[in-house]
């Protein structure tokens, strides 16, 4: 990744004009990472509007943060985090999302989302993160190029089909901040991570 086009990517909190964008490409991010993963079905039915209308509830809550990577006006990231909901893994605040559009992976545009949850998380008091991803993301290994260390596996059903899940923790933030922003500064590659469904942090979810 060059100087120059990280020059052109801004990040900022998400704003309701961005939902359209972040809709786009949660649906072209699952139909890329997750072909031959998820079943095909769920991939066909997601709809852009839909995702967008999903993630609408975030931007009002005050417990959650969600950032967009911007090219110009287009967005081309996002990510965002909140509380832990993982009942059966301790840890303070959980990272629900995290989409890079394919067309611009690979430039350190996930390691700064990374970054703004993670300074986030530390402002709100929280000290340990969390996040869960489909066993078979091509691209899991990035948590574990930020320090994140495997803390169990469950699973999540789409239509009929049970995915495993494995789960990464940091049990302290300001490790995740440390390599994020170390990696994004060096210039790092990274690639998109998508989690894993609506509502999750797998489906375009969040």
């Amino acid at each position: 990744m060059s100087s120059w086009e990280m020059d052109v990517i801004t990040f900022r909190a998400a704003r309701p004009a961005d939902l359209e964008g972040v809709g786009r490409v949660h649906v072209e991010t699952w139909r890329q990472a997750y072909r031959g993963v998820v079943p095909s079905s769920f991939l066909a039915r997601m709809d852009p509007a839909m995702s967008a209308e999903r993630f609408r509830k975030r931007l009002s809550d005050p417990k959650q943060a969600f950032w967009v990577a911007l090219a110009g006006e287009d967005v081309v990231g996002f990510a965002s985090g909140g509380p832990n909901r993982l009942a059966d893994f301790e840890a303070d605040a959980e990272i629900y999302t995290l989409y890079v559009c394919p067309s611009w992976q690979g430039r350190g545009i996930g390691r700064r989302l990374v970054g703004q949850l993670a300074d986030w998380f530390k402002q709100q008091g929280h000290q340990s993160v969390a996040v869960v991803t489909f066993r078979a993301n091509p691209w899991r290994r990035f948590y574990e190029r930020l320090g994140g260390r495997i803390a169990g596996e469950k699973t999540f059903e789409v239509d009929g089909v049970a995915l495993p899940e494995v789960v990464y923790c940091w049990s302290d933030v300001e490790e995740l901040r440390e390599r994020a922003k170390r990696g994004a500064l060096r210039g790092e590659i990274d690639s998109c991570v998508p989690l894993g469904p609506c509502g999750r942090s797998r489906g375009n979810s969040g």
